[in-house]
């Protein structure tokens, strides 16, 4: 019966909102070069057979995935499991159970990619998936099974280490499947942002850096040329770059061009230290000189929080006072936000803080597969920061934007006015 009303309540859920307001704008979409396509693959490890006892203590996982008392009957008694999100380590079964019956918003599985049995111990390496509705598979997240056999014969699970987000995914994005994408979920715009700042990552250089940039830059502009009504394209570069005030110079000049996207993790970005706050500063200037609005990834590791907020807030905003800035996935890494982060420019916000008033936020990823709580405080700040400023967003994908605003849609606790409001947001630099 529990089974049962979660379906109708699941069903219902749905049903109300495919009846909303669709967004009228994706203000975080990105398209995919064949170059750079090759840099975003992560190659796919093949799925392995597993024993049949491993293979039918997987299944019960799956079907059970949502269930406290029936994930019991798998767990070991003094289990362990990986909290992602704060992350810590939550021991104990019961303790165990409580958190996997919540953490996670959709049905998935665990395709195994490898296994190891040594007597009464074992392990099994694999994926977090989900079959999505075009038949493609979501790799959303990497995990490790640590397993123990009972006296009783069958297996449980001693330990589960989750990590997010799963490998990721190279193939082309073309302009024409952005627009078709956005046509099937009734968005009327799309912001591209460029990921050009892919060859200039620190930790894998390569020859020709700017050059690539630059093609990469020329080729998002020249796809968004092509639907001059529906798309307008965000230049990306490594700030920290001695030719990063050339690109923008030279960007301001493209077709379609309306912004800047800097990836602060990517491009090894501490603003903890002077000389990239320094380059920060100028890069926001002159974008700030030249009209162009910013879209930053703010999300730079697992030291991020409240300082690089503050520093953001009161060193580096300040030089750009007159364009929209956006910061992507509400201040966190998507999915997920860091709250830490973000409260600090909620209580600017509240405070009327003149430095905020061109500031913006995107959703992209957010909620996903995020537990209730986090869900929770997402919709608090949300309000606090004010709806106006909220801009939806997708990222890359998958899931597709039509499914990706229905996860919003139906996880986060908002009001039908207030999705509404979210729904019908447009940022400046569309207008």
């Amino acid at each position: 019966m529990k089974r049962f009303l979660l379906m109708v309540s699941l069903a219902a859920a749905l049903s109300t909102a495919a009846s909303a307001q669709f967004p009228k704008a994706d203000h975080h979409a990105h398209l995919r070069s064949p170059e750079s396509a090759k840099l975003a693959a992560d190659p796919l490890l093949p799925a392995v057979e597993l024993p049949e006892d491993l293979a039918r203590l997987l299944r019960e996982r799956e079907k059970s995935w949502n269930d406290k008392a029936a994930l019991a009957a798998l767990f070991t008694e003094d289990s362990i499991v990986l909290d992602t999100h704060e992350p810590r380590w939550i021991r104990g079964r019961d303790e165990v159970t409580e958190y996997l019956a919540g953490v996670f918003a959709k049905p998935h599985k665990v395709t195994p990619v490898g296994y190891s049995v040594k007597g009464s111990s074992a392990h099994i390496a694999g994926y977090f998936t989900r079959p999505l509705e075009d038949g493609t598979t979501r790799y959303f997240g990497h995990v490790l099974l640590s397993l123990e056999k009972g006296a009783d014969g069958p297996w449980r699970i001693a330990a589960e280490t989750p990590t997010f987000p799963g490998p990721r995914i190279g193939t082309p994005i073309l302009a024409e499947q952005l627009i078709a994408n956005l046509d099937d979920a009734g968005i009327q715009r799309a912001a591209v942002l460029s990921t050009a700042y892919w060859y200039e990552n620190p930790a894998s250089p390569m020859e020709d850096e700017y050059a690539k940039v630059r093609t990469e830059n020329d080729w998002i502009a020249q796809q968004a040329a092509r639907f001059p009504d529906r798309l307008v394209a965000f230049c990306g570069f490594n700030p920290l770059k001695d030719y990063a005030v050339q690109e923008i110079d030279r960007c301001a000049k493209l077709p379609q061009v309306k912004g800047l996207k800097m990836q602060l993790g990517n491009s090894r970005v501490d603003v903890r230290k002077p000389e990239h706050v320094g380059k920060l500063r100028r890069v926001f200037a002159k974008a700030n000189e030249r009209g162009l609005a910013i879209a930053a990834h703010l999300w730079n590791g697992p030291e991020y929080g409240r300082e690089d907020a503050e520093i953001f807030l009161n060193q580096i905003l300040p030089a750009a006072p007159d364009i929209p800035v956006q910061i992507a996935h509400f201040a966190g890494g998507g999915p997920g936000y860091t709250d830490e982060a973000l409260e600090v420019f909620a209580n600017a916000i509240t405070a009327k803080d003149p430095r905020t008033k061109n500031l913006y936020f995107d959703i992209a990823t957010v909620a996903d597969d995020q537990p209730k709580e986090v869900l929770q405080k997402f919709a608090e700040r949300i309000r606090q920061v004010g709806l106006h400023r909220i801009l939806y967003g997708t990222d890359t994908g998958p899931p597709p934007a039509r499914q990706s605003w229905l996860t919003f849609r139906t996880t986060v606790p908002l009001t039908d006015e207030e999705f509404k409001t979210i729904a019908g947001n447009v940022a400046p630099y569309f207008r």
